[in-house]
């Protein structure tokens, strides 16, 4: 049976707090978060960020603490992300099972079952039970020590050490602002090494899970590697101690019981720690903002939301479809690129490749320009456009009559106006009163 430590305390959700490392920044963060209330971040935000690292917008949100779906709601486009009431609950239920509900016997079959676990002399730490007020940064602040402790004592291989943390509390450093990783990932000393685990409630069907789930789970898990790595290298232990990997546990098939799987993360934690490392410090961003500036106005309910857009609008965002898969505030900024007619709006790669040309509009003006008339910065886009545009044109001329193109409609250089798509509706009309004939 384990053996577990300490005083029973509040589930950690995967959650992080972040504190800034200075009053300065204490005091412009606050200003910053305004009247709105303070959030978490987590590693799937860092994760996140590191997909899309130049949107200044994200930064700023995230080192204040702000959560993104309390301001979406705010400027009108609340978010329509995130786990179903049934699936929370789940997952929950799965991970009680695994610990409290069975003393962390079903943990440690899944584990022996595939891993060189020791589960007859299994010593369990819950970090949960540090004392002091749950929930409150004395408390975390206190559980982030216990974990530092835990942590040397097993990397020194202390014959009193636990060989299972659960609830651990990680620091990390992002671009100079404090994190507090509460991960509901577990570090054991596996065949040596430290491991990370991650425990999730979807299903893994005969040895296969959904590739989309799995890619986000291996994206927070090697933030939570990165973390570790950190604490190894802050403690004076060799980081190399931690394995680039993640043990994920989730339900076998479609029953209850747990299995578990190592997933790769060398190449996931490399990029994000390369991306990390280039961002600029957060006070240097902070710096840019306009004096005094706050995403939480403390206005009239009535001017609550004009106050708020007008508020976004002085950061610098960077759209790109993608975003709608990770951000709470991907709504309103694809309004927003809509309104500008800004070119991201369309994919990262067109945004990547026709940089420098900011709007649409723009685009279409250049692909117009006859091959060749321009000598400016943006001559080798619009001489590519005017390709691409060409063998547009082509492909429609050699279209087949069936498909209803008409060159002379359709060609480079003409936009389908009004009378244009009267036309394509008659055609539309013709075809379809032909095929009821």
């Amino acid at each position: 049976m384990a053996r577990a430590e300490g005083r029973g305390g509040a589930p950690s959700g995967g959650m992080a707090a972040m504190a800034p490392r200075g009053s300065a920044e204490t005091s412009l963060l606050t200003q910053v978060r305004g009247t709105l209330p303070g959030g978490r971040a987590n590693a799937r935000t860092v994760a996140a960020l590191t997909e899309n690292p130049g949107c200044t917008r994200r930064r700023v949100i995230d080192s204040a603490g702000i959560r993104a779906d309390q301001l979406a709601k705010r400027t009108g486009h609340p978010t329509v992300r995130g786990q179903s009431p049934f699936a929370i609950a789940s997952g929950t239920m799965f991970e009680w099972r695994l610990k409290e509900g069975t003393r962390y016997e079903l943990l440690f079959e899944a584990l022996k079952e595939r891993f060189a676990f020791d589960a007859a002399n299994s010593r369990v730490l819950d970090i949960n039970r540090a004392p002091g007020k749950v929930g409150s940064e004395a408390w975390l602040i206190e559980r982030a020590r216990q974990t530092d402790v835990a942590l040397a004592a097993m990397a020194r291989g202390d014959s009193g050490a636990p060989n299972l943390v659960d609830h651990p509390v990680l620091m990390f450093d992002l671009a100079g602002v404090r994190m507090y990783l509460e991960p509901d990932a577990l570090a054991f000393r596996i065949e040596d090494r430290l491991e990370v685990v991650e425990v999730k409630s979807y299903p893994v069907i005969d040895d296969q899970a959904d590739p989309s789930k799995v890619a986000s789970t291996a994206g927070q898990a090697a933030v939570y590697v990165l973390a570790l790595r950190s604490a190894m290298e802050r403690l004076g232990v060799n980081p190399d101690l931690v394995a680039w990997s993640a043990i994920l546990i989730a339900p076998r098939n479609f029953s209850r019981q747990p299995t578990a799987h190592r997933i790769p993360l060398r190449k996931k934690a490399s990029a994000i720690s390369r991306v990390l490392a280039s961002l600029p410090s957060t006070i240097k961003v902070l710096a840019t903002l306009p004096k005094g500036f706050t995403l939480g106005p403390d206005v009239d309910p009535k001017r609550l939301t004009e106050s708020t857009v007008q508020a976004l609008g002085a950061i610098q965002a960077l759209y790109v479809p993608e975003c709608l898969a990770s951000c709470d505030l991907a709504q309103f900024c694809r309004a927003e690129a809509i309104l500008r007619d800004d070119v991201g709006r369309i994919g990262r790669l067109a945004r990547d490749t026709l940089a420098g040309v900011a709007s649409l509009s723009d685009v279409m003006r250049l692909a117009r320009e006859p091959a060749g008339s321009g000598n400016g910065p943006s001559s080798d886009i619009a001489e590519a456009l005017c390709a691409a545009g060409g063998a547009l044109d082509r492909a429609r001329s050699a279209a087949p009559a069936s498909c209803g193109v008409n060159p002379a409609e359709e060609g480079r250089g003409r936009s389908r106006d009004g009378a244009g798509r009267k036309a394509a509706g008659r055609r539309t009309s013709d075809r379809a009163r032909s095929t009821r004939r």
